[in-house]
């Protein structure tokens, strides 16, 4: 019989409520037997549920806060330097070395090895993110932690960051990776672009229970408002403006009501733009729900808009989870041709796909789905889909896989 893998996943905020996916990885990974550790290197700002008690996440998690202020963590290097030292003097002076930049000389690297139990050697370190990665290289290098790197990457992470800081950012941590894990072909395409190895890059989607997001008979709804339901955080990328500007230029060949579920700095901006249009009568912001309050809102949606588009600073999707959520639940999705959607959004099959920016295009699309037997075949056709694409069980069988095939044995 072959040995538990052990494995240490790495999450920059945990738990944290606006990214299920993690928790969800976790939870996967427990149930194929993995043996898991989790490294949060921030406190996250979600509650732990019952399914993650019954898992025992809370006990198999060490949180960090590596944003500790500066004195702080100057103030606890020296003893931490002493208790280092004392079983590897190399680890310490490695751990505030010049060599690794300003997380070593500022304690950083410090404040994740006191966070650390007894166990420092895994079969594989698996990073949330890739910015995650680079910080586990810094961790591995100074003789802090053993084990081989993966890290997957969502997003902002292969966009934004190679945008702000260049693209030299991932060199390193590309050439001492054993895996690279996009979540759509888009996002392993900018991966190779920025000089990632070909070899190393698998597509690793994320996925959704099934069980949870069941598919709902919606063949009574044939009269009444349709609701049309837009998540995320009120963000650039997230296209909230053009979603709302297309409801005012489909005006009344629209059947929907647009109900926007989620919160953020562009909110005065959407309010703003729902009063100059007057469209305070088919546009809703409730603010943010839970995971399973968003769950309900789907159940109770007849379409998913995700209207995303390439943010000023580079920010951009990935493949979003709500989108594999909602299809799970058999609603048609109206979405842009931005990063991974498409990927998962066959026009004219479970949806409609427009152009980024192309609130015409938005607001036709709008008009079409008004008709509620084009949305119920959609419909079908996204849970379809979802079945072969996003299963959370195939997902975790996926990824375990590849873990275990990077593992290095423990002893």
């Amino acid at each position: 019989m072959t040995d538990p893998l052990r494995v240490l996943l790495v999450a920059g905020e945990f738990p944290l409520a606006s990214e299920t996916f993690v928790r969800r990885q976790c939870l996967e990974l427990v149930e194929q037997g993995v043996d898991l550790d989790i490294l949060a290197l921030r406190p996250g700002d979600g509650q732990w549920t019952e399914e993650d008690r019954r898992a025992g996440l809370p006990g198999r998690t060490r949180t960090v806060d590596i944003d500790r202020p500066l004195a702080g963590r100057l103030g606890r290097m020296p003893g931490r330097l002493l208790r280092v030292g004392l079983g590897s003097p190399r680890t310490a002076l490695a751990a505030v070395s010049p060599a690794l930049g300003w997380r070593a000389m500022s304690g950083q690297l410090l404040e994740i090895e006191s966070a650390l139990g007894s166990r420092r050697r895994y079969d594989a370190i698996h990073c949330e993110f890739g910015p995650m990665g680079r910080i586990m290289l810094d961790v591995v290098s100074a003789g802090i932690l053993e084990g081989p790197l993966s890290v997957a990457f969502y997003g902002y992470d292969i966009t934004r960051e190679i945008q702000k800081h260049g693209p030299e950012v991932y060199a390193r941590l590309f050439e001492s990776a054993r895996l690279l894990l996009p979540n759509s072909e888009y996002l392993a395409s900018r991966l190779r672009a920025a000089s990632a190895p070909e070899e190393k890059v698998v597509l690793h989607r994320l996925g959704v229970d099934l069980d949870h997001f069941q598919f709902v008979d919606r063949r009574d709804r044939s009269e009444g408002t349709p609701t049309l339901l837009a998540v995320g955080r009120f963000v650039e990328k997230k296209g909230f403006e053009d979603l709302i500007r297309a409801v005012g230029r489909a005006g009344d060949r629209s059947a929907f009501r647009l109900r926007i579920v989620g919160d953020g700095p562009l909110r005065p901006r959407l309010e703003s733009v729902v009063a100059e249009l007057d469209l305070g009568s088919k546009v809703e912001m409730p603010g943010w729900r839970t995971p399973d309050e968003v769950a309900e809102e789907m159940v109770r949606a007849d379409a998913l808009a995700m209207s995303s588009v390439v943010a000023a600073d580079g920010d951009m999707e990935g493949l979003p989870l709500v989108i594999a959520e909602a299809m799970s639940t058999g609603l048609p999705i109206l979405g842009t041709d931005h990063s991974g959607i498409p990927e998962a959004v066959a026009d004219g099959r479970n949806g409609r796909v427009v152009d980024e920016g192309d609130i015409e295009a938005l607001a036709e699309a709008l008009v079409a789905f008004s008709d509620p037997g084009r949305r119920l075949e959609a419909g079908r056709e996204s849970r379809a889909i979802a079945e072969v694409m996003f299963d959370t069980r195939k997902q975790g069988e996926t990824l375990h896989r590849l873990l275990r095939s990077i593992s290095t044995p423990v002893d």
